[in-house]
């Protein structure tokens, strides 16, 4: 073998070798503790849909992805969620035991991830209530 094919090999191995590290590393990396996280903001459940409806689509990134409390009086109770009228959809953080019992006004905490303008809704993730 010749001296630049060693040395193209050493360098690929060692590419490799990093490369796979990277690799193991980003996916063994922890995920953000949502429940934990700081409020950026606490809304009613009304103020919210009506702030979204109010603004252009442009503007909602300023919230998106944001840890927001939204307190307001609840339309739907399912295992998996709930829905504060008139439209904030919040879907429970993984692990998450909901009371068996309805309550009528709640106070949550997720992660807003958007706003579905056809059903004029609000969507949270990694709920839980506060």
């Amino acid at each position: 073998m010749t001296q630049p094919t060693k040395n193209f090999l050493y360098i690929a191995l060692l590419g490799a070798f990093v490369g796979g590290l990277v690799a193991f590393f980003m996916y063994n990396k922890p995920h953000k503790d949502y429940a934990g996280a700081e409020v950026a903001q606490a809304w009613t459940s009304e103020e919210l849909v009506a702030w979204h409806m109010d603004h252009d689509a442009s503007m909602h990134s300023e919230w998106t992805e944001k840890v927001m409390e939204v307190s307001g009086e609840v339309s739907e109770w399912t295992p998996n969620g709930l829905i504060l009228a008139p439209g904030v959809v919040v879907v429970w953080a993984e692990g998450v035991s909901a009371p068996s019992t309805k309550p009528s006004l709640v106070t949550v905490k997720g992660r807003i991830v958007g706003y579905d303008d056809l059903f004029g809704e609000v969507r949270l993730d990694h709920g839980v209530l506060q």
